[in-house]
């Protein structure tokens, strides 16, 4: 069983370098032989302390995922990992105010770039790439409707 002292300690250390969920370091404190007290006592300290916020983690997540091309689909599913709610992930991404159509083409451009699609096969493996990025229907429909309005592409 490790010491409150100690657990406080490392706590402090994790997050003094980046941010965390309140589930990622409750696994973290976990691992390290917290008792379900101990955890509760270390996690309401560090909330108390403002070195652990949820909020302040989840626009770090968004902003750090939109800048890798991801799209909200594959937040979600993050977040939902990270036990965080839907109407959170909403509330950050209005707040941050995300072009999610903008977001689909520019990870599109980078990844395929001016390269023109040759066959149907390719477009599906093109599509299928943007539905793992987390980007709805919608979206990659509006990316290559406008890939098939501009001159010497194919669709």
């Amino acid at each position: 069983m490790a010491e409150l002292a100690e657990l406080k300690k490392s706590a402090l250390n994790w997050l003094s370098r980046r941010d965390y969920s309140e589930a990622q370091l409750s696994q973290k404190l976990r691992q390290k032989g917290a008792s379900p007290e101990q955890l509760a006592a270390v996690i309401n300290w560090c909330k108390a302390q403002q070195y652990l916020d949820d909020s302040r983690f989840l626009s770090m997540l968004v902003r750090s995922r939109t800048r890798q091309g991801y799209g909200y689909n594959y937040l979600l599913q993050e977040c939902r990992a990270q036990k965080i709610s839907a109407g959170q992930l909403n509330d950050c991404v209005n707040a941050l105010a995300i072009d999610w159509w903008a977001l689909a083409n520019a990870a599109y451009q980078k990844k395929y770039g001016d390269s023109p699609i040759t066959d149907f096969k390719d477009k599906t493996k093109r599509m299928a790439f943007l539905q793992r990025r987390g980007f709805s229907s919608e979206q990659i429909k509006a990316v290559f409707t406008e890939l098939t309005n501009q001159p010497n592409r194919t669709g």
